[in-house]
């Protein structure tokens, strides 16, 4: 008797749908925002700058730079020569640690309650054989700070040279940054938040 209720019972808890046995969908993991897509063409790169921009997102923006070790060449910044001469011990030896650090410093003096965006226009893409690029555009960087009286956007050209690196990932080693007008320029602001 014993066991036949047992039996009873335990098919009755099986066939009442109590799920334990039932495969179900796995959580998404906890993580910050994130969209960088692997690098595989110079517009992907793009892409994930203007994305890392819109989500402060350093690790993703520093991505998008050339790394040495894996094959890439080495990164470059060149602003236009009057905030060179300018901010010359600033940008003397500019590489990806000052972009690191111009980042985070902007991050870090920005309102959390704004949007930063990086908008380009009159873009062209052109290709120098099949594993380099240029990319030329006007831009304007959309970044509020909590820095009193100083400009919440810079305006300007900037130019990149792309290669592939050994992982045949795309990445920008050579950053080309013009003044377009009387504007702030995006040099002018990594001066500005690098120190």
């Amino acid at each position: 008797m014993k066991k036949r209720f047992a039996v009873t019972f335990l098919s009755i808890f099986f066939i009442s749908g109590c799920g334990i046995f039932e495969t179900r969908q796995p959580q998404p993991p906890q993580q910050g925002r994130t969209d960088f897509l692997p690098p595989a063409s110079p517009n992907i790169v793009i892409q994930n700058l203007v994305n890392s921009i819109a989500d402060r997102n350093v690790d993703n923006y520093i991505s998008c730079l050339s790394d040495t070790s894996f094959g890439g060449r080495s990164f470059s910044f060149v602003p236009p020569a009057d905030v060179y001469n300018q901010y010359r011990s600033i940008f003397l030896n500019w590489d990806k640690n000052s972009e690191r650090a111009y980042f985070n410093n902007l991050t870090s003096q920005s309102s959390n309650s704004s949007s930063s965006a990086l908008i380009l226009s009159s873009a062209n893409l052109t290709y120098q054989g099949s594993d380099s690029a240029i990319y030329n555009a006007n831009y304007t960087l959309l970044w509020p700070n909590k820095v009193p009286g100083y400009p919440q956007q810079a305006h300007g050209n900037l130019q990149f040279s792309l290669g592939i690196d050994r992982n045949q990932n795309w990445s920008i080693y050579r950053w080309v940054d013009s003044r377009v007008g009387d504007s702030l320029t995006w040099s002018e602001m990594k001066a500005r938040f690098s120190q």
